[in-house]
């Protein structure tokens, strides 16, 4: 009986979050919106530019995280803020960095980017099934500054909150800098 109140209070708390309200629309034109869901592990959702270069350069990085985790029940977006980019653009993006299996959604008049404060591609945002925003910032640490980055990752932001996330570990909501090219 527990976990049936459980579920419907988690239900209930995602049904209602605003994030879920900002409509967006997806590569074939047709309006849709960020599902959070009670039944997934938690919802990862990425601002990316096909222009960026360091977009570019977490593609693969990207591609494997979204591929590890939905494996375990997590759900990823990719939002490409504002009307810089065609269709036809984002899908070349899309072909050429082999992110096939990501959502894209276009967030034309920057209303997702506003809701999240989302100021710079790549940046990612992470919410618990609950739909509690638990974490927003860089990938990892890789980059560190415009045009400067580390021979080593130390420290693995987006896959450690997913991690935690999955073994239904506490997670005390935070954000890191990202460093990337600024949404205009």
């Amino acid at each position: 009986m527990q976990a049936i109140l459980l579920f419907i209070q988690l239900f209930l708390i995602s049904a209602s979050n605003p994030l879920e309200k900002i409509p967006l629309t997806d590569l074939m034109g047709k309006l849709t919106y960020i599902q959070l869901s009670a039944a997934s592990k938690g919802t990862v959702i990425y601002f990316l530019s096909p222009e960026c270069p360091l977009c570019q350069s977490y593609s693969l990085t990207i591609k494997e995280i979204e591929i590890a985790y939905s494996k375990k029940g997590f759900q990823f977006y990719a939002i490409i803020p504002g009307k810089e980019f065609t269709k036809n653009e984002v899908i070349i993006f899309k072909n050429k960095y082999k992110l096939s299996a990501l959502p894209f959604l276009f967030d034309p008049n920057l209303a997702l980017a506003k809701y999240t404060k989302a100021s710079i591609t790549p940046e990612v945002f992470v919410y618990a099934p609950s739909g509690q925003k638990v974490y927003n910032g860089r990938i990892d640490n890789w980059a560190y500054e415009l045009s400067k980055k580390r021979t080593v990752i130390t420290e693995n932001d987006l896959r450690n909150v997913l991690k935690k996330l999955d073994q239904n570990v506490s997670i005390k909501p935070y954000q890191t800098k990202a460093v990337g090219c600024f949404i205009n």
